[in-house]
């Protein structure tokens, strides 16, 4: 490799463009920030091309087929990820390594934690599905240059998601760019997420639903005849109280958006139940203070 240039691309001193096969082989999801549209993914992606200015004959190498050198030896597309807020390395650069076949195949594996821009679209909340790409391109070299041809991850790739999110495809898609009149290449890793929705079934609509029907059963169920019911209204006061609460807790995990998500929906319209039969409540209050007042007491049906 002494007249090696890491510096010169392959094929440069050909009409034919360097081609990139990529795969993503691990896909981590760490964290989904819905505030911020952002997700946090641990990824791997493995990238293979032909320098051909890196073959040799194995019978001039006692039978050597391949080696595994430092990347900083030899050429490696950049490729960065353009949609990212953040993106970090798990290794150094000299810590990286190529693995080198005698044919001129060349094979470098990728480690990442990228932070991502993603769009949350909350309107199934808490039973949506979200779509987080991690975008790739060369910042420098057209098609003409470099091609990059992306394949759907293999057999043997490892993908997770979290506590609340799981990852349960992943898809490719490769498309062109112009800039500055010239076509460079993007893929696009998109990772397809389905929320766990036990949580917020088990701390917000099984709690929702339970005391929106206690309270309306309370508030319709049969009165006294000896007093008003102050208690039944205090009762559905008390349960508005409760799923305000509630309401604020959804609030606080959604992005601000101009929908309302469906578990939104559920709330507002128990609200809105238990508004009613506090205020039916309360007209029969007032009617039942009145007949007190004028001693002509209303038959037992007033009262239920």
């Amino acid at each position: 490799m002494h007249r090696y240039d890491k510096r010169v691309r392959p094929n440069a001193d050909t009409a034919h463009p360097v081609i990139i096969h990529m795969t993503i082989v691990l896909g981590i999801l760490t964290e989904v920030r819905e505030n911020q549209q952002v997700a946090s993914f641990v990824i791997s992606h493995v990238q293979r091309w032909h320098d051909p200015k890196l073959q040799w004959d194995p019978e001039k190498y006692n039978g050597l087929k391949q080696v595994v050198i430092p990347q900083s030896l030899v050429w490696v597309p950049k490729l960065f990820i353009y949609n990212s807020m953040d993106t970090k390395d798990m290794l150094t650069e000299d810590r990286y390594d190529v693995r080198v076949q005698h044919t001129g195949h060349v094979k470098i594996n990728i480690p990442q934690f990228v932070t991502s821009l993603c769009r949350i679209d909350i309107d199934l909340f808490p039973f949506d599905t979200q779509f987080c790409a991690v975008a790739l391109a060369s910042p420098l070299l057209s098609v003409e240059e470099m091609d990059v041809n992306a394949t759907q991850p293999p057999k043997d790739s490892y993908f997770s998601g979290n506590a609340e999110w799981e990852v349960i495809n992943v898809t490719v898609r490769q498309m062109k760019f112009m800039e500055d009149g010239e076509y460079r290449a993007e893929v696009h890793y998109i990772l397809h997420l389905n929320r766990r929705p036990i949580y917020y079934i088990t701390v917000i609509v099984v709690p929702t639903f339970l005391i929106s029907a206690l309270s309306i059963l309370g508030i319709f169920s049969p009165g006294s005849n000896d007093g008003p019911r102050n208690e039944k209204v205090s009762l559905g006061l008390g349960s508005l109280l409760a799923m305000t609460v509630l309401l604020d807790i959804v609030a606080g995990a959604m992005p601000k958006s101009n929908s309302i998500p469906l578990l939104g929906f559920y709330i507002i319209v128990v609200i809105m139940l238990c508004a009613i039969g506090v205020a039916i409540s309360m007209a029969l209050l007032g009617l039942s203070r009145s007949y007190i007042q004028t001693e002509e007491l209303p038959s037992k049906t007033a009262y239920r």
